[in-house]
């Protein structure tokens, strides 16, 4: 007998005496090593990389800075530190879209889809308020659930307090109404109503709105005026009257800055008096923003185009500060310390958001 053979009959002789089959041993390796293979620590995964905080603007010199850019026609548009939220309708496609849009120009996020057209937007510390039809809602900036304020809120300008949303109807129906419901709902108030002349031309009714602690500012392009109105109810104020057609309007701490069809911009204090000329020019239907330092808005070139300007509040001088080409529409200006956003409409499809430094 060979040494092999007689070392393979021993091994199944103590196989046979210890009770243990070979068999089921080698059998059993296989298991042991797969249980130590699921023992032994897993590769690490890689961490995932956060997105970076959002920053403010990012635009430098005199040079713009895209910042992102919509789909359709853009009807909302408002700021707070780090973002820019806008309301836009799509014609061709029949559905609109409120986007959250990142200042620093890294991305944006879609807060909601419509499927009736939006007017009026506005927010607060956590919230954007917009209309969609005739109905006021309003969703987390954060993203998050839709919430219907009133179903029959039928403003196309909205501006918002600590307390309340106010809102006109700008140039749809034939009342002109300044409505306020509280920002959790419930019923509506109508601080003023009333029936609108009959005019073929426009911009006709409460065409536009602001809003501070002292009372709401209404561009009334009907009847010519700019009111203001108590924040409870009451008979406005009138602030200027005589006017032909204004068309938007905005704040600061002391005036009251508006635009009139016919392409002037003008300005009269929150408390009335002198109504003031500070230029002319501007493009029809223009859009301004403004602060105590400058009042931007869109001004006609004799070559063609536009150009986004700056004006003095204190002597109504201007300074051109970026072109507008001439197939291009500025549909919406807003403004922070660092910057001025403005929505460039391309054509129907898209609008480009672009910030320059002050």
């Amino acid at each position: 007998m060979g040494t092999r053979e007689f070392e393979r009959v021993v091994t199944a002789l103590l196989c046979v005496w210890s009770g243990l089959g070979c068999n089921e041993t080698k059998k059993e390796q296989p298991q042991a090593q797969a249980s130590a293979a699921a023992a032994a620590p897993s590769p690490a995964t890689p961490p995932q990389v956060a997105e970076p905080a959002p920053e403010g603007c990012k635009a430098k010199g005199d040079k713009p800075f895209q910042v992102g850019s919509v789909l359709g026609d853009l009807y909302g548009f408002a700021g707070d530190a780090n973002h820019l939220y806008t309301a836009t309708w799509q014609v061709y496609g029949g559905r609109g879209d409120i986007t959250k849009i990142r200042k620093d120009g890294q991305g944006s996020q879609p807060l909601t889809s419509l499927k009736l057209e939006p007017r009026g937007l506005a927010l607060d510390n956590d919230n954007v308020y917009f209309t969609s039809g005739i109905r006021l809602n309003g969703v987390p900036k954060a993203g998050g659930t839709v919430s219907t304020l009133d179903a029959q809120f039928s403003s196309q300008s909205i501006a918002v307090d600590d307390k309340a949303i106010y809102g006109v109807p700008g140039n749809y129906g034939p009342y002109d109404r300044l409505a306020k419901i509280g920002k959790m709902g419930g019923e509506s108030t109508e601080i003023a109503s009333a029936k609108r002349p009959k005019l073929s031309t426009t911009p006709n009714g409460y065409s536009s709105m602001a809003l501070d602690d002292s009372g709401v500012y209404v561009a009334d392009s009907g009847n010519g005026r700019i009111l203001k109105f108590p924040l409870a109810a009451g008979k406005p104020q009138p602030l200027a009257t005589g006017l032909k057609k204004p068309f938007d309007l905005v704040i600061d701490g002391s005036n009251v800055y508006f635009s009139l069809a016919g392409g002037e911009l003008m300005m009269v204090a929150k408390a009335g008096g002198k109504i003031t000329k500070l230029t002319a020019g501007l493009t029809e239907s223009a859009r301004i923003a403004a602060d105590s330092a400058a009042v931007y808005s869109t001004m006609a070139s004799k070559d063609g185009g536009a150009s986004l300007v700056k004006v003095s509040p204190s002597d109504g001088s201007v300074t051109k500060i970026a072109p507008v080409p001439d197939s291009h529409l500025v549909s919406a200006v807003a403004l922070d310390k660092e910057c001025i956003y403005w929505a460039e409409r391309f054509d129907a499809t898209k609008s480009v958001i672009y910030a320059l430094a002050r």
